[in-house]
């Protein structure tokens, strides 16, 4: 029975699109299962990432957004070398900004570049000195740092915990990781002062105090 010319016109237009999605759709079972390796949602949603960062890089080469998608995206396919060159440029294109520090801190420590990485989240806690992130990951980056001939940076934890506290104006992710740092050291009565606070915070949070 032959087609209906209406659906010869369809399947001369699209079938190049059904054929192309068909073979997507086959490689896509092949790798899930098949493959050298399970599928990742979160690596294709970093490939798209990356895709669309390049493309708008192109038309607009100084997009400082568009560099941090970049970074992140390449971060996230672990493909560091990449992460640190996007982050570089972001951070040339605007040196009034901490998060290029900090995720450059991010890409560094990954790379084992441990003292590069010190040196961007302090970079980062210099530009924005309010904002508890740079402090934790340096603060995280002591606690990971390993302990050999050039010296011991376990004990700068607490000293960038407690700047932080006052720098942040008490911030509770800052109390959180006091918390972590006392019951770490035994010192479970000085964890409980800050557990205490953070109760505070919270309390007040649901109930704030009436205004004047």
């Amino acid at each position: 029975m032959p087609f209906p010319y209406h659906l010869k016109t369809f399947w001369r237009k699209f079938a190049p699109l059904i054929l192309a999605l068909v073979l997507l759709a086959g490689v896509g079972t092949w790798y899930r299962f098949w493959g050298p390796g399970e599928f990742s949602a979160r690596s294709l949603k970093a490939y798209n990432t990356v895709l669309a960062a390049l493309i708008e890089l192109r038309r607009n080469p100084d997009n400082f957004e568009a560099m941090m998608q970049a970074g992140v995206g390449y971060y996230n396919l672990s493909q560091l070398n990449k992460a640190e060159q996007y982050y570089l440029k972001a951070a040339q294109t605007r040196p009034a900004a901490a998060l290029p520090w900090n995720n450059l801190g991010n890409t560094y420590r990954e790379l084992l570049r441990l003292e590069d990485a010190e040196g961007a989240y302090q970079k980062a806690i210099t530009i924005q000195p309010d904002n508890p992130t740079s402090y934790l990951n340096l603060a995280n980056l002591y606690n990971r740092w390993p302990t050999d001939e050039r010296g011991d940076r376990h004990p700068k934890i607490i000293q960038v915990l407690l700047v932080a506290l006052k720098a942040t104006n008490r911030d509770i992710s800052i109390l959180r990781a006091m918390v972590d740092y006392y019951d770490a050291a035994s010192d479970t009565r000085t964890a409980d002062r800050y557990r205490q606070e953070i109760e505070l915070h919270q309390q007040e949070d649901v109930n704030p105090p009436d205004k004047a």
